[in-house]
Parts: C-alpha cells; structure tokens; sequence
C-alpha cells in the first residue's frame, strides 16, 4: 500500500472511519487505488455487527430484512477482500444463516424491501472468493456456496419471466413499482444466473418456473439491461429523477454488466453509460453538493446536498475529503467494481471555475400513458412533458423541472413524488429551497411528514425562479422557503419587499407575491421541527407565488448594488396572472388558473428541446446513439448503439 494511504488508514483507525485526522479535518489518498484501498482498511478488524430482522415496514407486507442482510454480506465481503482470516469461519456461517432465512421465508425473499437489495454483493463474494473465484478461491466455504446456490435457484426459478425480459421498442418503460426497485429485481436475477452458470455451465439447461431455461432467462436479462442502457441515454435518463436516494440505487445495477458479462459490446455499453451517468452528475454540482430538479426526494434527504454518489465521488475523484467517509450499504458494490469514469470526467467535476456558467437542458420522462396504474407505470415513451433547466456557476446551482399544471393522474407517481428544485451553494448543506411543506404520512415514520405530489409549479431562466403551490398537488401544506443554516443561509435580512440572503460568492433574494410571510426559526428543538437548523419563510397566503433571485457577487460592486438590482425588477398581479421582469431582463407570465400557456420571453415555457441532454459539456441528441463529453479542449463520446 502506498504511504499516503497508510497515512489515511492510520488517523481513520485512531480517529474516525471518515478519515479524520487529530486536528479533526479530513485527508485524501493521491490516487483514486489509494483511496479505495483506504475504504476498505477503514473497517479492518471490526467484528460482525448483528442486526435482527425486523418488523414489517409496511402494513401488510412481511418481516424487513435487508438491513439484516446488509450487516452480514458486507462483514463477509469486507473479511475476504482483506484476507481476515481469523474472521473467515464467522463470515462463512453467516452466510450460511443468511441463505437459509430467504430460502425458508420466500415471503421476505419476494418482498420490495429486502432480497434484491444487496444479494449483488453476496454474488461478488462467489465470484471472487468461492471455489472458482477469481481472486481468492476458497475463501468462501462450501457449505456457503452450497446455500447460495439452492436460494439463488429458488428465487430465479419463482420469480424470474421471459415475458418481463421484453426489451423490444420501448418496452423497457414498463416499469413495476418504482424505477430503482424495478432494475434491482432484473439485475438480481441476472447477477444470481451469472453466477450458476459460472460456477456449473451444465445447470443452464434447467427449467425455470415458466417452462423457459435458465440460460435463456439469462441471455434475455442482459438482453433486457442493454435495451434499457440505450432507452435511458436516449431519453434524458431516469424518471426518478438526479434522486439523491434512489438514483445510486438503480446506476449501481449496471455495475455488475461492467464487471461480469462475459459479452464485449455488453460491457462496453456499460462503461459509457456508467460515463454518462458521472459526467451527468459532474456537470450539476459544487464540491459534490449537487443541484438542479429532482424527484424523488424525501423532506430528510431534501435537507443536505450530499448522497452516496457523492462519497462515491470522492473516492474516484478525490473531490472535497469531506465527503470520505466509512463505507456503508451500496458502497461495496463501487469499491469492488473494477469501473473508473474516463479521467476527462474526473476534470469535469473538479474544476468548477473552469466550467463557468452555463446551462443544463434536458427532456425527462414522466407522463403517464392512459394505462399507467400503481405499481405498474407505463410512462408515455414520447415525450414526457417536463423540460428540465439548470443554471450553473461555480458559485451556486440553481434547476428546476417545469411541466403543465396538469392533474395528478396525468404523472407517473414517481415522476411526481417528491419533486424538488431551488438554490445550492457550495458549502455542505447550504440551500435555498421554495417547496410546499410536504404533509403525507408514511406508515414507517408516522409522526413525521415525509411525502408529496405534484407539489408546485414552476418557471425559471437564468438564475430567476418563480414557483408556487401546485392547483393539482396531493398531501401539500403550504407555500414555505427552507434557509439553510449551512453556509449561513438563514441570516436573512428583510429590505421592503424582499428578504435577502448570501453565501460564499453568491447573493440570493426572496420576495412573496401575494400576502405576507413569518421566518420561523427550525431544527430539532425549534419552534418548528426539522432534522437539521436553519429557518422556513412561511408565507401567509398558502398558494403564494414566490421569486427567488440568485446572483453572483462578483457581477455587482457590492451587495448593496445586488439589492437595488432586485428591488427595481417589474412586477405586476392580477388575481389570475403575473408579470415578472426579473434581474437577468427575462420576461415571465405566469397564468395561475390555467394548466398551461404561461410563457417566458414570448415563449411557452415548457419547451421540447431536440436533446437528450444538451450543455456546453455535453451533448446527446433526443433519441440519439452517441454522446459526446467535451472539457477543456478535449472530447471522447460515448456509443450507445
């Protein structure tokens, strides 16, 4: 191991898995080996920390055990890799133990919230550590891979169809219960058929459970994952969109087609897509803080700007050490995957200040065809009614999603759930961010509110962002504006109309067009609860339209010149329309009664872009084979033919 590596290892083992030093800040490796050799020592010698099964989640559904899983397959996979053997027998027999659970619980096995969650990383230690593994045979026991072997066959045999393998046209759009759980089905059940023909070819000729060969399940299911990696480029990606849970949850399932398969073209689409995935995710954020619209994005997680990707980022790119920390849940599956993004990608994210400012446009997917029910969505493949817009600078990020205020039926739930937007800073967790209260209850967290839909409305150019309640939301509170204690966001000061804010090299400034508005101190003991403190503007008029102004201070001579800026913007309402001239001259008009027509510039303001994604630093056309990814004079594409 290089040295600056055992200088990590050392002050994570004596101060914190994170990688903290006795100063308390954090160090990165050199290199991105050096770094992922780091993550793995981080947890060396610690002993199995047992986590029961646990009650259901859900009313109706089974006992949850994936984070009993999880405890195991990641000691497990953790021991082998660092040639623990004095852990060897404890891993082994909790392997043992785990197998045995799902094959004599096949409810919890079929169950949405555990199996599929983690048993990729349970097919990694066969590969690699099982009698025919490719790194340290052996090291497995029998008798482990044995109980792997009768679970995996019990669930492909019960669970996998030919049928659900379609991938002709657009079929990979038909989507079941959610787009994360629906490619985590599919890739457990190619992961856990590629590692029983590894293991014994012979066993390919066995009949599944719909009369059909497990090797023909197998061919139809990288069949079915190189159909979606080409319908997801093409068509601005995921429907869940830049989710900050959710998304490392479905990107991690290509992963094991970059790793395993044993098809050339198959692994290659694999590693552009996985490209095209970082260099998405490089291009719309600040030190790993990332911005832009979202979906998806539960109140909890709409508090921080950081994620797995993010610590993933760091590990591959060295960018900001306080994004190390332990590993921990999909994690493994980065660390021991032998995928790099294409360096150009790893310049990308670094340099904000050479990226500058520019503009993000894409085209997501999101309305729902006539047949589109819970859990089966069915997404129209055309076009998804949302245009996406992100205005980016090395000082902040601001994005939306803008769409018809069409009614809830109209939307693909996973599309609607959740939808985020507003401004990110730099600075960890700072954020400006004008969402209805969320007021839906999940039964896992009753006490707190957790869920929305089609919660507001929106229209945005440059860094100008007008948004309201939504005429069609579902479980909504009212108009409110989240200010960030992080980064100082909260240290708002009111000047006539407007409440302003900064952070960093940015200036932001709130107004509230109709009716008034209280800031409200919140946090974990304040007068209004939140997991992290900072203060909510709510406004007194529930469906207020709010404008949100955003800047950078190195534009203005001063603050001072900032406010007059705003201050002086055109503004005139009616009861059913407003007209908005904001800072940057961009004319809006927003019609509130109306489900469409409003317009920005004389332009209606969703608009049908000819791009899949399309910004200085990449450009994919709509429905296109090839995107390129450019920065700093250089180019490489990517080929999703």
């Amino acid at each position: 191991m290089h040295v600056a590596c055992l200088c990590l290892v050392t002050a994570a083992l004596a101060a914190s898995a994170a990688g903290a030093d006795s100063t308390g800040r954090t160090r990165s490796c050199a290199s991105a080996d050096d770094r992922f050799a780091a993550a793995w020592e981080s947890r060396r010698g610690q002993p199995l920390r047992e986590v029961p099964v646990a009650p259901p989640v859900f009313n109706g559904h089974p006992r949850f055990a994936r984070p009993y899983s999880l405890a195991i397959i990641h000691f497990a996979l953790r021991v082998f890799h660092n040639a623990e053997s004095n852990f060897y027998a404890r891993a082994n027999a909790k392997i043992v133990e785990n197998c045995r659970f799902y094959i004599e619980n096949t409810d919890v096995r079929d169950d949405r919230d555990s199996f599929y969650w983690n048993v990729g990383e349970l097919c990694r230690a066969v590969l690699h550590y099982g009698a025919k593994g490719d790194i340290a045979p052996g090291r497995l026991s029998s008798d482990a891979e044995a109980a792997f072997r009768e679970m995996a066959f019990g669930y492909c045999h019960d669970i996998s169809r030919l049928a659900d393998a379609a991938c002709d046209g657009t079929k990979t759009w038909r989507i079941y219960e959610s787009e994360n759980h629906h490619v985590q089905r599919a890739s457990a059940l190619w992961q856990l058929m590629h590692v029983l023909l590894k293991e014994n070819p012979a066993c390919g000729a066995r009949v599944l459970g719909d009369g059909g060969t497990l090797r023909a399940h197998y061919a139809a299911w990288e069949d079915f994952f190189c159909a979606w990696m080409r319908e997801r480029a093409k068509r601005s990606m995921f429907i869940e969109v830049q989710s900050r849970g959710y998304g490392i949850h479905t990107i991690k399932n290509i992963y094991p087609l970059h790793d395993f398969s044993e098809n050339p073209s198959t692994r290659r689409l694999a590693r552009d897509f996985l490209d095209l995935f970082w260099a998405l995710w490089a291009q719309e954020q600040i030190a790993g803080a990332t911005g832009g619209g979202m979906s998806r994005v539960y109140p909890s997680g709409a508090r921080t700007t950081y994620s797995a990707a993010s610590t993933w980022a760091y590990w591959y790119f060295g960018l900001n050490p306080s994004l190390n920390r332990s590993p921990y849940d999909m994690d493994y599956v980065c660390l021991d995957s032998s995928y790099r993004p294409n360096p150009l990608i790893g310049k990308l994210a670094a340099d904000a200040a050479a990226r500058g400012v520019y503009e993000i446009e894409m085209r997501p997917l999101g309305w729902a065809l006539p047949e589109d029910k819970y859990p089966d969505y069915r997404p129209d493949p055309s076009w998804g009614r949302i245009y996406r817009y992100t205005y980016a600078t090395p000082d902040f990020i601001v994005g939306t999603q803008m769409y018809p205020q069409a009614a809830l039926t109209n939307w693909c739930m996973i599309s609607s759930q959740n939808r985020f937007h507003g401004v990110v800073y730099g600075p960890r967790d700072a954020q400006l961010l004008p969402i209805p209260a969320a007021m839906g209850r999940h039964v896992k967290t009753a006490a707190l509110p957790s869920t929305a839909y089609n919660g507001f409305w929106s229209m945005q150019k440059n860094g100008t962002l007008l948004t309201r309640k939504n005429r069609h939301s579902r479980y909504t509170g009212g108009m409110c504006v989240w200010f960030s204690a992080a980064g100082g966001i909260d240290h708002v000061e009111k000047d006539g109309d407007w409440h302003f804010t900064r952070c960093g090299g940015a200036y932001s400034a709130v107004r509230v067009a109709q009716g008034g508005a209280r800031l409200v101190a919140a946090g974990p003991k304040a007068e209004m609860p939140c997991e992290r403190n900072g203060k909510f503007l709510v406004c007194d008029n529930p469906w207020a339209v709010v404008i949100v102004e955003t800047a950078r201070a190195c534009d203005f001579a001063d603050e001072a010149a900032f406010r007059a800026k705003v201050k002086a913007t055109s503004f005139a309402f009616t009861s059913s329309t407003l007209d908005y001239v904001g800072i940057y001259g961009n004319r809006f008009r927003m019609l509130l009664d109306l489900d469409d027509g409003s317009i920005i510039d004389g332009e209606p303001y969703v608009k049908k872009p000819a791009w899949s994604v399309h910004s200085p630093f990449i450009k994919m056309p709509w429905l296109g084979d090839v995107a390129d990814i450019s920065f700093g004079g250089e180019t490489i594409r990517l080929d999703f033919r």
